[in-house]
Formats: C-alpha cells, sequence, structure tokens
C-alpha cells in the first residue's frame, strides 16, 4: 500500500471533540437498532453527490473498529470510488475485479488500513455497473465476507444517479441515508426514499450532514446544533474560559441581549427551562 492524500478521519483529530462525539451517538444508536455481534451489515447512501456519505461511512467504520471489533469497508460506489481516500492508500485491483471473475477477495482485501479496519476498494468503472450488483456474485460475496467481521459497512453511490444502493440493500440489515442540510430539495429526498421503499429496504435513519455547529436551524435539527455548544461549554478550556468571561449586559443592551438569546433558543429548538 503507497501513501496519498488523505481525506479526514475524525477520530484520529484529538481536536475535533464534536464531531468525533456524533459519531459516537450514530455507533451507538446503530448498535442499539442492530445489537448482533457479527455479521452485521450497514448501507450507507446518500440522494445526491457530495452529501458526506463516504466521510460518514469511512468514519462509521474506523468508531467501530476502535472499539476492537473487527470492520471491513466496502466501496460499493463503482462510477466513482471514494472510499479509500479517507486513508489514503493506493492499490491495483478491488471489487470490480472481483465481481468480473478477474481476481479472488482475498487476494485485493487491504488489511489493517487501521488497527482492526480492512477496506475492499474499487477502481472505476462506467459500463455496465449495476449488471455486476444484479447477479448472485455480490450476494454471494457479502455472505462469505460478513460472517469474518463483526460489521461490514458498504459505500455506495448516491440515490439519484443510480439504482445500486436499492438493490444492495436487499443483501444488507439496514441501511443509513446521508442528508445534506439544506442542500436536498424535498422531491429528491423522496425519490430516494420511494427507491429504497420500493426494494424493501430497512431504513435505520437519517444523517444530517454539514450543519453548521454554529448556526441556526429549525425544529429538532437545532438539538444537534445546540449539543455542539454543550460540549464545547463543557469539555473544552476554551468553553469554560467564555462561560467564565461572559457578563450579561445591563439595562436597554441586556434586554436587547436577551432577546436575541430567547429568539436563537426558540429557532433552534432549544427550550429547556423556557416558562410559557
Amino acid at each position: 500500500m503507497e501513501n496519498k492524500a488523505r481525506r479526514q478521519l475524525f477520530f484520529k483529530d484529538a481536536d475535533n471533540h464534536e464531531m468525533n462525539e456524533a459519531l459516537r451517538v450514530i455507533r451507538t444508536n446503530l448498535h442499539f437498532l442492530n445489537e448482533k455481534e457479527k455479521a452485521r451489515t450497514v448501507l450507507v447512501t446518500s440522494t445526491t453527490p457530495k452529501e458526506g456519505k463516504s466521510t460518514i461511512a469511512s468514519n462509521y467504520a474506523m468508531s467501530i473498529a476502535i472499539t476492537g471489533k473487527k470492520v471491513l469497508l466496502i466501496d460499493c460506489d463503482i462510477r466513482r470510488p471514494r472510499a479509500h481516500e479517507s486513508f489514503g492508500v493506493n492499490f491495483n485491483r478491488g471489487l470490480e475485479s472481483v465481481l468480473s471473475g478477474e481476481c479472488k477477495v482475498e487476494d485485493v482485501i487491504l488489511k489493517d488500513v487501521e488497527k482492526n479496519l480492512d477496506i475492499l476498494p474499487t477502481r472505476n468503472v462506467t459500463h455496465n455497473v449495476t449488471e455486476l450488483f444484479l447477479g448472485d456474485k455480490m450476494k454471494g460475496l457479502l455472505q462469505d465476507l460478513k460472517d469474518k467481521y463483526n460489521t461490514v459497512v458498504l459505500d455506495t453511490p448516491p440515490l439519484i444517479i443510480a439504482s445500486d444502493a436499492a438493490i444492495l440493500s436487499k443483501h444488507c440489515d439496514g441501511v443509513v441515508y446521508v442528508v445534506a442540510y439544506d442542500q436536498v430539495a424535498k422531491r429528491e429526498l423522496e425519490f430516494g426514499k420511494t427507491m429504497l421503499n420500493n426494494a424493501k429496504a430497512n431504513i435505520y435513519g437519517f444523517v444530517v450532514n454539514k450543519v453548521d455547529k454554529n448556526g441556526l436551524s429549525y425544529g429538532n435539527y437545532g438539538y444537534y446544533n445546540n449539543n455542539y455548544s454543550y460540549y464545547k461549554d463543557y469539555y473544552t478550556e476554551e468553553g469554560e474560559a467564555l462561560a467564565k468571561a461572559y457578563k450579561p449586559q445591563k439595562g436597554f443592551k441586556g434586554f436587547v441581549e436577551k432577546l436575541k438569546r430567547d429568539y436563537k433558543r426558540q429557532l433552534s429548538g432549544d427550550q429547556k427551562g423556557k416558562r410559557w
């Protein structure tokens, strides 16, 4: 394996407490939804490109690996493979070669890319990609692989680009649907969900990605925004220092400050302690 440019692995970034904790929440919730200690298969997809599904898939796989469980990350986005980029590795052959019968899967799996984490990468293929997944070969491959791992994570193409994720969902325990905040139109999201429903996929839930941790948001999304600020205030020296240095304004300025604060809390859904 040869190192190349890496995408961000949050669990290797000691300073990004908020993202690490958010990924732990995802890991915990998915564990409660499926408590199998072996052969768990989780598919990650999105509606459109650039919603962060590969980053979520890679970091979710990493979050399991650091607990000591054996994990395999499979890049099923053959049209535009990205999963390996998170780990800065290079390779000659991948999933596409296995499905076409050119080589055996054990010859292309990248072992221990990180501790307890293996990767089955893929190279770009532009023709007859969906047909590679329609036959029994992929189903049999997954059946053989998942018995060797605690969790197998499939990084798949966006649903608006191809039906691959819907096809592969039939062979997986559940689907994690990544949605970039304020990026996807309602009709696009409904289209993707309909595809998965038609495939009778088990949708574990939606991960709302790319939310500005300092921004405002309506409804329950705001809960996660506030969690970022709570985490910063509670765990970091910066947050503690800011809290100690804060001095509320008096008079009219204080009234305006309180009004802005209450308005922000109402928009973000944070109504703890609010009297009506």
